[in-house]
């Protein structure tokens, strides 16, 4: 059931986001999933990327790594047919944008997808271990996006607007692994600027009580060359 879902709402990263299904009564315990496109993902490199050969990673160093940051849809589906059980979605720009291209990948195997804890730890956060890897693969190269770890954290003062985790990042046999920290909404911000509302700040868009950073280079908004992202680790709150 989920892998139909995904071919007709996941195609590209623009899709409309989707109803969740999660129990509003009980706060403390809903693992509620803010639907949207408009995540924003910063990754942060723990390792060297080296070079896999027949799918064994050597010393042999390379130079392809992921982006610093980029939009991420981040979906939550409920299926009743199976006791209500969750899966989580995760969309990367990086995939989203090369998805049309790729015409030998089912689109189902584009996204990445994971099952989703009902209920939250002690720590407020929802799990999601282990993920199918996502992939495309175009004649200009092929990559994937193998995540773990994920942890969307729910605790009522912000609930379902941050995640964590851990990525293995591919690209035409370049690897290379990173720290996930995403929020929602992806908000543009003007580098260097000082006023609140263009920094990340009051005004800006994101929840007042985000600690946030704005990041050059990345393109979350039309027309924009910057975007706030986590300053740090999830949750990420001043």
């Amino acid at each position: 059931m989920t892998k139909n879902i995904l071919k007709t709402t996941l195609v590209v990263l623009s899709a409309g986001s989707m109803l969740t299904g999660c129990d509003l009564e009980q706060p403390e315990a809903a693992c509620f999933v803010q639907d949207a496109t408009n995540w924003i993902a910063k990754y942060d490199q723990v390792d060297e990327p080296r070079l896999v050969v027949d799918g064994v990673v050597t010393d042999q160093a390379c130079e392809l790594v992921a982006p610093k940051a980029e939009l991420l849809g981040v979906y939550k589906f409920v299926n009743p047919d199976a006791g209500n059980a969750a899966t989580l979605a995760l969309r990367p720009q990086g995939l989203a944008s090369r998805g049309l291209a790729d015409t030998t990948t089912d689109q189902s195997e584009q996204t990445a997808i994971g099952n989703f804890a009902s209920e939250a730890d002690a720590n407020d956060f929802c799990g999601a271990p282990t993920f199918e890897s996502a992939r495309v693969v175009t004649a200009t190269g092929g990559i994937s996006y193998q995540f773990s770890n994920i942890r969307v954290y729910a605790a009522p003062n912000a609930p379902g607007t941050q995640l964590t985790g851990e990525l293995t990042y591919t690209r035409d046999g370049c690897r290379s692994s990173y720290i996930v920290s995403a929020l929602w909404p992806a908000v543009g911000c003007i580098a260097g600027s000082t006023a609140a509302d263009e920094s990340c700040g009051e005004g800006s868009g994101l929840n007042p009580d985000f600690a946030a950073t704005c990041l050059d280079g990345i393109v979350c908004v039309v027309g924009g060359t910057a975007c706030c992202v986590p300053a740090k680790a999830i949750p990420s709150f001043n």
